[in-house]
């Protein structure tokens, strides 16, 4: 166990003094860019109206529609990545 130990402080000093210690390695991993979904154009409320005037809460459907299938497509997205990565973690 002793010569272990000695021969294990061997080998890191010289790892330290020749350098390879001090480096940084970077691991990259190959995957496919799945497409990002691009941001629904969301229309504005009326201010002259009420807030519950059939026309903006016809709006505020709308609003409501378009983010949650904005949601969905970016739930989707991510489904994608982790099908790269093997599964859920």
């Amino acid at each position: 166990m002793r010569r272990a130990t000695t021969l294990l402080c061997i080998l890191t000093a010289l790892a330290v003094i020749s350098g390879c210690a001090g480096r940084t390695v970077t691991v990259q991993h190959s995957y496919t860019r799945c497409p990002r979904p691009s941001r629904p154009a969301l229309p504005a409320l009326d201010p002259a109206d009420h807030v519950c005037s059939p026309a903006n809460l016809d709006r505020l459907l709308t609003i409501v529609d378009r983010q949650c299938g904005y949601i969905e497509q970016q739930d989707a997205v991510l489904d994608c990545y982790e099908r790269q990565t093997g599964g859920k973690r």
